[in-house]
């Protein structure tokens, strides 16, 4: 087991290295695509605190150097996956320019949550309802811009600011807009309009 965990691992951890350089370069947005920079070196650490306890005892130590190998090697082939890639010119927001949004700004959807919603709970709406798979980063490919709204900035509610890509597919908007409009904790839904425009109003719910 000592001998051939290293091995395993080592080897495992360059498939997952090159399979997360090829999530992150298909991805639409640079700012979506940046937690996978951090969850790269992030997996790295974690690897490495818990395989250099298990690297002291002799039984384990194969299983401890793995882990550590594994870290390295993981980030190492992440990075050097995303190199080839930008080279190749095969990063998808490699001309994804930044937008500075302000409150002034036209947003493509605002999202008012009921006035009882607590910011935990408006944490729980965004993993749960805007993002893809449970993974509060994993926002749909067309949102480019993702802005949350604190109660003094959304007339007192918890609140989200979202800007879509100009090549948007309609039908993906549409039925991501038709699934936030029927939560139950939305309390109002706003399409291309600036955050400080909306007027203070009683809830609808």
């Amino acid at each position: 087991m000592n001998k051939m965990m290293p091995i395993g691992l080592a080897i495992s951890s360059v498939v997952f290295g090159a399979w997360s350089a090829r999530d992150c370069a298909a991805m639409r947005s640079g700012y979506v695509a940046s937690y996978s920079y951090v969850a790269a070196v992030s997996l790295a650490i974690i690897c490495g605190c818990v395989g250099l306890p298990l690297a002291i005892w002799w039984r384990t130590r194969g299983i401890g150097v793995g882990l550590i190998a594994a870290g390295v090697l993981s980030c190492a082939t992440f990075y050097a996956g995303m190199s080839v890639l930008w080279r190749l010119d095969r990063v998808a927001w490699r001309y994804d320019r930044p937008i500075e949004m302000t409150l002034s700004d036209k947003s493509s959807l605002v999202i008012y949550l009921r006035r009882e919603v607590t910011e935990k709970q408006a944490e729980e709406f965004r993993r749960s309802v805007l993002a893809q798979s449970g993974n509060s980063n994993d926002l749909p490919s067309f949102v480019r811009v993702y802005w949350r709204l604190t109660p003094d900035q959304a007339n007192g509610h918890w609140g989200m600011s979202l800007y879509f890509r100009d090549d948007a597919d309609p039908r993906a908007v549409s039925a991501f807009v038709e699934k936030v409009t029927h939560d139950v904790r939305v309390d109002a839904v706003y399409t291309n309009t600036a955050p400080n425009t909306i007027p203070p109003q009683a809830s609808s719910r």
